[in-house]
């Protein structure tokens, strides 16, 4: 369990060097959303490779089931999404301050769903594998600044204090650590728990989440270059999954 609370603190850590970023005010929102399209292109790359192809090629499940499992996990998070924004959690990750017409609390679950999936998926890659996939760790902290950077930034336009903000980030961080740990011990302590379908399920929240709020915003943001940023974030990806494999 120590390693998977380590690998989440550090992927989910950088939520917090977003957030010092847009404190001191050294990246502009264009190069947040490139950063953002980057880490938006290696997840994509991480959750194909890392998540939804092994799932198929395990010899314990079948395929169609992986797809079924997708399908799920889409519409969980879907639904799970909607009922964030009731709460007030629909712009927790406008840029420009429209944060400031919901509410805490739905601020603060929504934030906390975007991170959830992936690390639920870090915890059970560790108590499967002999070594973490350090692509999908690339992809999960990389993802992570863009995300703490801009929706600090927006917080503080909408009028936010620092230390409000601040709480909200490490807030996401630890909860998220705790859903690493119960990743690791559903794939430890349940018995049979391959960890496939779980990573297919994933896979269909992240697809989601990144087609509702990562790459719209990224493209928002930092203009036609976005595409660009996505497919450099693709291949950095991949090329850190073949290192590792060598």
């Amino acid at each position: 369990m120590a390693e998977a609370i380590l690998w989440s603190a550090l992927a989910t850590g950088t939520l917090l060097v977003g957030m010092v970023l847009a404190y001191r005010g050294l990246v502009n929102l264009k190069w947040t959303g490139l950063v953002m399209a980057f880490g938006a292109g290696a997840i994509i790359s991480a959750l194909a490779y890392q998540l939804v192809l092994p799932s198929a090629y395990d010899d314990q499940t079948h395929e169609l089931a992986v797809g079924i499992a997708v399908g799920i996990g889409a519409l969980v998070f879907y639904l799970a999404d909607r009922w964030v924004d009731g709460l007030g959690g629909k712009d927790r990750g406008d840029f420009e301050g429209k944060q400031a017409s919901g509410g805490g609390t739905g601020i603060l679950l929504g934030s906390l769903l975007d991170g959830v999936p992936e690390s639920i998926v870090l915890g059970l890659s560790i108590a499967h594998q002999p070594q973490v996939s350090l692509a999908f760790v690339f992809a999960v902290g990389i993802s992570n600044v863009p995300q703490g950077l801009g929706g600090t930034a927006g917080m503080l336009a909408a009028g936010w204090e620092r230390s409000r903000v601040t709480r909200l980030w490490v807030a996401v961080c630890v909860l998220s650590v705790i859903a690493a740990a119960l990743g690791w011990g559903i794939g430890t302590l349940v018995p049979g728990a391959n960890g496939a379908l779980i990573d297919a399920f994933a896979a269909g929240a992240l697809l989601v989440m990144l087609t509702d709020s990562m790459i719209p915003e990224s493209f928002e943001q930092g203009g036609r270059e976005a595409g660009l940023a996505l497919t450099v974030g693709f291949g950095a990806a991949v090329a850190v999954s073949l290192l590792q494999l060598t």
